[in-house]
């Protein structure tokens, strides 16, 4: 430290010189504490050196003169001062006593920590940044006080203090925040994070924790860092959550530098490392919760879900619990989707939700059955005219269309494929399916990991060699002129999709929706197709037009399917129901059928009252519960970022957009591996397409519906966050730290740990 010149003491009045010498005293003192590298607290002697015995006796002068002609805040420096030795000597009363007094002498609106209280032209008016980082200064020291005293006193008295040094941590860390000093934040937020896990106050330590991580990264130490990691550990091992604590409580080690260590179980290792301790509770409580988990799998795959498919969902939801408690959401998300379908297969479930329908399991497993859903409706009308149209030699292109939601998918999957593989094993000759669905790949070089448009045509030449009658579905054909945006990128296709109709046993179905329809004259401009089919591309011999569901279509639908899963709804309720759902005039959209029907049994909503009391919009109220149990199901921790990634997912023109990982990450600022768990999660429940391509994955939402619900429910609501705010603390450990090990480990834990 530097020495400070001290003037010789003058007895009587205080000379100029001598208060000029107690300010330096005083700044030094300040300096040294507030500089972000130095000790918590260093005593007055050691910072000031030399001059401490001068100062002390000049202090004691103006003491004794009751600090007469000294401005406040030269009084509040050496309040402060006094009150640091008093804590030094242990003597605690005298420090709070003194550090009170030195609140006494600041505007009584940073005396109380709430700088809201003034605007910034007044702040510089009353005190400049300088004094009020000072004040930041004693509040920490007044919590730093009823730390140790909480530590010492009574049980009764504990929690009293435990608050009181809370209250002071947290007023002290708001000033640092408020003038821009994060460096500051960073050196003193520990020591909230002990006093909240004294008093078990979990999931504020949790956030505490979270944001001393980011500060640490830039300000911090690797001590600082593993001492964040084992707070966060604590945490989640109370919570019960011992996978997230066991890979916490390892982390703090390999941060620490403890690498190699004994059997962490043992008690000497426990001994002397908390996150020893943590680490050995953490890995006794997960292996009892994974062999808990061992046995339900176990009992699971000895039940046989045909004769007991009670039994055989209860397991499955015991296990969904357990997975989710512990933040393992892609594993409970692939149980609660297993779920749902058992339920749904079994006439437990009336509804399907954003799911496509899914053709009927048959005691041949090799088949399928017409979906129940479209044996019960018109919609086997649907089908049964697509498949004459199929078997007719004269009908070589078919083209289905529709609005988006209106089931064009459904029919496919659950209808028409069914149809003809079950007919195929009777009758040879029906044609067999082919699904298609990517259309990024018609442009690749031929790959082994892939198939490209020769290999294609030459297999589809042998089936007609063969006699084998085939029929090409393209599902979605919508999105080709999406990825393929030039013509010469689509030109190979259209040049394929005519000699495919060349082929005497070869039909090609297109399945679009009805908006993208004229895209298809292109391709008959350019190949003249017309010649092949026959038949102009959009006249009513090539075309069908799927619609909406009418009213009384969807009212045989809602009770054919309720009385299937004996679900009760009052006739009134599908009345009312039907009506909100009622578009142009008398129709209604499948897709929100499903998405409303879903939503009324999971909430058990079996009259026109329960349903009166969602409010004045009821259905927008059940839309906005489906979004938002998908959201949940990623995790609380992770709702804001899958909010994110769907509104990502969405432009402004309301359409889809396909996105490859790549640009998924970029958009949102953060490594992939942090949102790959949460794209599966909504993957999984059925709100995001996944599209497996070369090199990079695609993600894309599963129906044009979805946009304007996630843009109006859910995006709006973020749209300036999602502007203006990037994830710049993960950033700063890739600029900053390249080599370190700590940006290595962090790497490690992202799927566990969410900053936002």
């Amino acid at each position: 430290m530097s020495d400070i010149n001290p003037p010789k003491p003058v007895l009587g009045n205080t000379p100029s010189s001598s208060i000029l010498f107690l300010n330096r005293c005083v700044e030094q003192i300040f300096v040294e504490i507030l500089d972000p590298n130095t000790a918590l607290f260093e005593p007055n002697a050691m910072i000031l050196g030399d001059s401490y015995p001068e100062f002390k006796t000049i202090l004691q002068q103006v003491r004794q003169s009751n600090y007469q002609h000294l401005l406040p805040t030269l009084i509040a420096g050496l309040q402060f001062t006094l009150g640091r030795e008093a804590y030094e000597n242990h003597d605690l009363e005298s420090a709070l006593y003194h550090y009170r007094r030195s609140l006494e002498y600041w505007p009584s609106a940073l005396a109380q920590g709430n700088l809201d209280m003034l605007s910034m032209a007044n702040r510089e008016t009353l005190l400049p940044n300088q004094f009020i980082e000072q004040m930041g200064a004693v509040l920490f020291h007044l919590g730093l006080c009823f730390m140790t005293l909480a530590q010492s006193n009574t049980i009764a008295k504990d929690n009293e203090n435990w608050q009181e040094a809370k209250k002071y941590f947290e007023q002290s860390l708001e000033i640092f925040e408020k003038v821009s000093r994060p460096d500051l934040v960073s050196k003193y937020i520990a020591e909230l994070g002990d006093v909240l896990r004294h008093l078990e106050a979990w999931e504020d330590l949790q956030k505490v924790a979270q944001k001393a991580i980011q500060l640490h990264i830039s300000y911090g130490s690797e001590t600082q860092l593993a001492k964040d990691y084992g707070f966060l550990a604590e945490a989640a091992l109370h919570e019960s959550k011992w996978a997230h604590a066991n890979q916490l409580a390892e982390l703090a080690l390999a941060i620490q530098g403890q690498s190699t260590y004994a059997d962490p179980m043992s008690t000497a290792g426990v001994s002397n490392n908390s996150y020893f301790y943590l680490l050995a509770e953490s890995k006794q409580e997960l292996q009892q919760w994974k062999t808990t988990v061992n046995q339900l799998e176990e009992a699971l795959r000895r039940t046989n879900v045909e004769q007991d498919p009670q039994g055989y969902l209860k397991i499955l939801t015991t296990l969904h619990k357990l997975y989710f408690d512990q933040d393992l959401y892609t594993e409970a998300s692939r149980l609660k989707e297993q779920k749902i379908s058992i339920e749904y297969q079994y006439g437990l479930r009336a509804f399907i939700g954003v799911r496509s329908l899914q053709a009927q399991s048959t005691l041949n497993e090799e088949q399928r059955s017409i979906a129940l859903e479209i044996q019960n409706s018109d919609r086997l009308k649907d089908v049964q005219v697509l498949f004459e149209r199929i078997q007719n030699p004269e009908n070589k292109l078919i083209i289905l269309h529709g609005e988006s939601g209106v089931g064009k998918s459904s029919l496919l999957n659950a209808g028409i494929v069914p149809m003809l593989l079950e007919k195929r094993s009777r009758d040879y000759q029906i044609a067999r399916p082919i699904l298609l669905r990517i259309y990024t790949d018609w442009l690749r070089e031929p790959n082994p990991k892939t198939w490209n448009l020769s290999s294609v045509v030459n297999l589809l030449k042998q089936n007609d060699q063969n006699q084998i009658p085939t029929v090409l579905i393209f599902d979605q054909f919508e999105e080709f002129f999406v990825v393929c945006q030039e013509l010469e990128q689509r030109l190979p296709f259209y040049e394929f999709l005519k000699e495919s109709l060349l082929l005497t046993s070869i039909t090609v179905l297109l399945c679009l929706r009805t908006d993208a329809l004229h895209h298809l004259l292109e391709c008959d401009r350019r190949t003249c197709l017309e010649d092949v089919i026959h038949s102009e591309i959009l006249s009513k011999q090539v075309i069908y037009g799927l619609e909406n569901f009418t009213l009384n279509q969807a009212k045989t639908l809602i009770n054919n399917q309720i009385e299937r899963a004996k679900f009760a709804m009052e006739p009134d309720l599908i009345n009312l129901v039907l009506q909100d759902l009622t578009i142009n005039i008398d129709q209604v959209r499948p897709i929100e059928l499903q998405l409303i029907g879903t939503q009324l049994q999971t909430h058990e909503i079996h009259t026109l009252e329960q349903y009166g009391q969602l409010g004045e919009h009821p259905k927008q109220k059940l839309l906005e519960h489906f979004l938002d149990e998908i959201i949940r199901d990623c995790s609380s921790k992770n709702e804001r970022m899958a909010i994110k990634i769907l509104y990502a997912l969405t432009n402004e023109q309301e359409h889809r957009p396909l996105k490859t990982s790549k640009e998924l990450a970029e958009e949102l600022d953060v490594e992939f591996n942090k949102i790959e768990p949460l794209l599966e999660v909504l993957v999984e429940e059925g709100l995001i397409l996944h599209l497996p391509d070369i090199p990079d994955d695609r993600y894309q939402l599963t129906h044009d519906y979805l946009v304007a619900l996630i843009r109006q429910q859910k995006g709006e609501r973020l749209i300036a966050e999602l502007e203006l705010e990037r994830d710049k603390a993960q950033r700063k450990i890739i600029e900053e730290k390249p080599n370190s090990f700590v940006n290595r480990a962090l790497a490690s834990v992202l799927r566990w740990i969410n900053a936002d």
